[in-house]
Parts: C-alpha cells; structure tokens; sequence
C-alpha cells in the first residue's frame, strides 16, 4: 500500500480536498517502510477486527456518525456471516471483485441504518 498512501499524500499536499489516515498494526513499523511519513499520527492495532474498529472510531472522530465498537463489530459479524452467500451470488471467489464489493457495501450500509441509527431513534 505505499504507492497509494503516496499518491493520497501527495494529492493533499497539492491542495486537494483530502484526508488520509495510517493504520498499522505494529508500533514503529512506520518508520521503517515509510521513512517520509515519519511523525504522522498513525492508528495502531492490533490485526484483530475489534482493535482496528477501535482504531477507525478514533481516525473518524469528526465523522457525523459515531458507531460504538460493539455497534461496529456487530455488523462486521453480520457482514462476515454474509460472505459465502455474497461470494456464491457473484460467482467470484474474492470479495475483492467489482460485483461481490458493491454487495458487500450496500449490505454494510443497510447494517449501519439498522444498527446505528435504529439505536438512535
């Protein structure tokens, strides 16, 4: 992922309308494959889904939605349920394709609704 943490880094500081985030899973790891980006904020985890949910709850904290991590992780399992049906529907074996991605993002949008705002009301 350098490249395109490049090419997004590269793009704000050209003055586009762009904010770019670091995960990493390991402390200090940075500095050793991205010299450049040394002394970036970068969100550690730890490669497990309830840490890096905890992660993205503080990277996006001026978001207008503030899921807590049990919300998220609530709909991560949902999600993670749904993979071998999305994945069949599709004919593809990643989720990574055009159409089994576009699946999973409308799914994980209709959880967030359900989940987030229906706690809400």
């Amino acid at each position: 992922m350098p490249f395109e943490l490049g090419l997004a880094v590269a793009h704000q500081k050209a003055g586009g309308d762009h904010t770019w985030f670091v995960f990493e899973q390991l402390a200090h790891r940075l500095s050793k494959s991205l010299s450049d980006l040394d002394g970036s904020e970068v969100y550690l985890h730890d490669g497990k889904p309830n840490g890096i949910l905890a992660a993205l709850s503080n990277a996006f904290i001026r978001s207008d939605r503030q899921p807590t991590v049990d919300q998220m992780l609530a709909i991560y399992r949902e999600l993670r349920s749904a993979k071998s049906t999305i994945l069949h529907d599709a004919g593809a074996k990643t989720l990574f394709a055009a159409r089994p991605f576009k699946d999973l993002s409308t799914l994980a949008s209709a959880l967030a609704d359900g989940v987030i705002l229906g706690s809400s009301r």
